[in-house]
């Protein structure tokens, strides 16, 4: 055990000056032997530095916590996967098509297949847990991407729609039923849903580059918390998250013994429902994401918080599990790395794949205009290749970050096949990967990247 963690510590010291990041904490379950490893610095306006036993906000991980609990009242028979949500609560409709919110299931919500345009939306809100209701009226006017059950396409959005219903039901909100039904049977101490709990433990505090190949911190810590169902209030450490993670790898049941979720829970969870419009080799199951590589199928998350990026990992045919911190906006190529000590033998389950670029493919299909909710993209021709411009639209992201949202990213990007843009170099968050669908005479319809899907809107 020893020669495995201190192994891990001089590999994440390399990487974190290879990489030039704050700080980052690691944890590896292996076949019973845990591992942990930390560098750098957690807080950046203090110098605290990054240890063991330092806790970050986990982000999108979240749903995977989220699917597990919604499972324990699938369990119970007080929620169906395939009625639709307005059965439960008459007064939600999700999306501006009346008939479709209609259909929409706890499926949809949990494999981001509504077709619902609301992935990143957020509003002014009021505190959590009232804040969460303030979304309703601007979710049931939220555009149609595509026909629900077609496509995924990531959705926050749906998660708090699946909060609220089982508000509806229960009387409680996430947080207390997260504590009684997965926190508590697990016997975890240092996750908590609040700064003012997290105060009291050594925490990480995100940050962003400063331009001159440094950084500096976040002037705000967390997202608004309305967003809790998403992913912006769960603070943990990566023991706690182990202990989470070894749970699903034992199929429901916790390391103390106790029961979480029964095996068939876990199992549905970890099956694929929805495949990445990339292909069937990735996409979403039930809170999990999936990746099939050389024969073995990973399920993991990841979660962005203000300047942090977290990841977390099973693979059940290794029985292996791993969680990481960075507190970095661009934290991601040092994850990659990461989850390359994890898995020596193969290239990292997240790594974004590579492609040798193509000039026999013509690029008037791939320009034009393409909007979804927070963000639009412009495509235009750039000699051989394509100029891509990301622009915000602040109206759709009131309260969510501080003034970086702001910036408008450029980039080069060259076709690698008939349906496939990718950035030619490593960008400071790794590399883009846009692909395309509904071919037409005036170009393609969608554009898919970050797991989003984008309708165009003008030539």
């Amino acid at each position: 055990m020893l020669d495995s963690a201190l192994r891990l510590q001089n590999d994440l010291e390399d990487l974190l000056a290879r990489h030039q990041m704050p700080g980052a904490v690691v944890a590896v379950w292996r076949d019973g032997e845990l591992s942990t490893a930390a560098a750098g610095v957690a807080n950046l306006n203090t110098g605290a530095a990054m240890t063991a036993d330092t806790a970050y906000l986990t982000g999108s991980i979240t749903k995977v916590w989220a699917a597990t609990l919604f499972h324990t009242f699938i369990e119970e028979g007080r929620i169906d996967l395939e009625t639709p949500i307005a059965t439960y609560a008459p007064d939600i409709q999700f999306g501006g098509d009346a008939d479709v919110a209609r259909s929409l299931t706890f499926r949809h919500l949990m494999n981001h297949s509504s077709g619902v345009d609301s992935s990143d939306l957020f509003v002014e809100s009021r505190p959590y847990p009232d804040g969460a209701e303030d979304y309703l009226g601007p979710l049931s006017r939220a555009r149609k991407l595509t026909e629900p059950g077609v496509w995924s396409s990531y959705n926050n959005a749906g998660w708090i729609v699946a909060e609220l219903v089982l508000r509806r039901l229960t009387g409680k909100n996430f947080h207390e039923h997260l504590r009684e039904r997965v926190v508590g049977p697990l016997g975890i101490e240092r996750t908590v849903f609040s700064a003012r709990e997290a105060i009291l433990h050594r925490t990480a505090v995100g940050n962003y580059p400063d331009g001159n190949g440094g950084h500096h911190p976040t002037p705000q810590w967390m997202y608004p918390d309305s967003w809790a169902a998403p992913g912006t209030t769960n603070i943990t450490t990566v023991e706690d998250t182990i202990q989470f993670l070894r749970m699903h790898l034992a199929d429901g049941l916790a390391p103390a013994g106790q029961r979480v979720l029964s095996a068939e829970s876990a199992q549905a969870m970890r099956t694929p429902t929805s495949p990445n419009p990339t292909g069937p080799d990735s996409g979403f199951g039930l809170g999990w994401m999936y990746n099939d590589q050389d024969g073995r199928r990973v399920f993991s998350h990841g979660g962005g918080s203000l300047g942090g990026v977290a990841h977390a990992l099973i693979s059940p045919a290794d029985n292996v599990a791993a969680v990481a911190f960075v507190n970095s906006s661009i934290g991601m190529p040092l994850h990659e790395d990461i989850l390359d000590l994890v898995f020596p033998e193969g290239p990292s389950p997240i790594a974004t794949p590579s492609a040798p670029p193509r000039t026999d493919v013509p690029l008037e299909p791939f320009t034009g205009r393409f909007l979804r909710v927070t963000e639009i993209t412009e495509i235009a021709r750039d000699g051989d290749g394509l100029l891509v411009r990301v622009t915000p639209i602040m109206d759709d992201l009131v309260g969510a970050r501080p003034e970086v949202i702001g910036m408008v990213t450029e980039y080069r990007a060259v076709p690698t096949s008939e349906d496939t843009v990718m950035s030619p170099e490593v960008l400071p968050g790794g590399k883009k990967v846009l692909t395309f669908h509904e071919q037409t005479p005036d170009g393609f319809q969608l554009m898919h990247t970050g797991k989003r899907l984008a309708r165009r809107v003008a030539g």
